[in-house]
């Protein structure tokens, strides 16, 4: 397991849920020509080419049209909407040619990806057009977690979306900067490298801790309990992954205020990682994270530091052992045998070959 990899985990989804990593600044427009996406901002972004951004709140309209009858509205949609029936969703319509149908509705059937049923009231209009405003999947939409291809101007950057969407994104969207999520050898050197920086929010630091062999009650060590060559191997190995949250409190008394932010933060923290599978250096069937606990790590006049516990197992297979090299001929035996008394020599010279050479 590579810490690496927990932290572009945690830098693509965190975001979404917490601001305490990133820097945020309001987007003006996003408009979108074939696969490029510009952003205008309010204020210089100080983005450069090649940096990450993680924006939040463009939508990616879908036009439609609508057919009422009674309560019951249906919408064709001009492309694959990304509706889901009996998972708790709602509908929200913007831009209508009739403005009372713009606000949010219950979505009551997904007949398929192009058509959708809601509830309306039984009054108004019996057809209309419009654009859903939710209806885009994470991988078909303006936002996310993206690369700056390109930046023409101090307010505006550049990066690469589907040609399938909207000209022009819609809501309040936000750009979240590239996360200041990190790893580190330990917690000493974390320490070290945050007290560098000049940032006054907090830091996320991911550190390995080490991968133990697991072991049964019944015995004292894993030797005894192992099946050994000739069987199926199988051993386990527990991997713990600290996350640790660094906040400044030297505008504080007593690091409450952290405190008590981190205990706010263990939700997003648990919906970036928790139960995400991470690529293993072994027969790669290893488990999800799991949670084992969260508190108090450590606390000065200048920072709080608080540690999110994680366990995973590793699974240990056939492919992760040494196998003799079994191809090499085996063609003849020599023995040379001495006795306890006399200088005598018994020699063997057995040849296995079926036609002797």
């Amino acid at each position: 397991m590579r810490a690496s990899d927990i932290v572009k985990q945690l830098a693509r989804v965190l975001p979404k849920y917490a601001d305490d990593f990133t820097d945020n600044f309001a987007i003006v427009s996003i408009t979108r020509q074939g696969t490029t996406a510009t952003a205008t901002t309010v204020e210089p972004h100080n983005l450069e080419q090649g940096k990450q951004v993680n924006i939040k709140g463009a939508q990616n309209p879908i036009a439609f049209s609508l057919v009422r009858s009674g309560i019951e509205a249906t919408l064709t949609t001009s492309q694959d909407h990304d509706f889901t029936e009996n998972a708790g969703m709602s509908v929200i319509i913007d831009e209508a040619s009739d403005p009372v149908l713009n606000g949010t509705f219950e979505l009551l059937r997904v007949p398929n990806r192009r058509t959708l049923k809601i509830k309306v009231a039984d009054a108004g209009p019996v057809s209309a057009a419009g654009l859903i405003l939710n209806g885009s999947n994470y991988f078909n939409s303006f936002g996310g977690l993206v690369m700056v291809t390109g930046v023409p101007s101090e307010t505006s950057f550049e990066y690469t979306v589907r040609d399938t969407l909207y000209t022009e994104s819609r809501g309040q969207a936000f750009a979240c900067s590239e996360p200041r999520v990190t790893a580190a050898i330990d917690m000493e050197k974390m320490i070290a490298a945050y007290t560098k920086q000049p940032q006054k929010s907090a830091w996320l630091f991911v550190v390995l801790g080490n991968a133990i062999a697991s072991k049964s009650r019944g015995i004292d060590i894993d030797a005894t309990d192992n099946i050994q060559r000739g069987n199926y191997f199988n051993q386990r190995l527990i991997q713990d992954v600290n996350i640790y949250v660094i906040y400044p409190t030297s505008q504080e008394i007593a690091g409450r205020t952290a405190r008590d932010r981190c205990e706010e933060l263990l939700n997003p923290i648990c919906k970036s990682v928790l139960g995400a599978k991470f690529p293993s250096l072994v027969e790669s069937r290893n488990n999800p994270l799991m949670i084992t606990g969260h508190g108090a790590q450590d606390y000065s006049n200048a920072y709080y530091v608080h540690n999110y516990a994680f366990e995973a197992t590793l699974q240990l297979g056939p492919s992760d052992i040494y196998v003799p090299e079994e191809d090499v001929a085996f063609r003849d035996i020599t023995l040379q045998n001495s006795f306890n008394t006399g200088s005598g020599v018994m020699l063997t010279d057995i040849d296995l070959d079926d036609q002797p050479l």
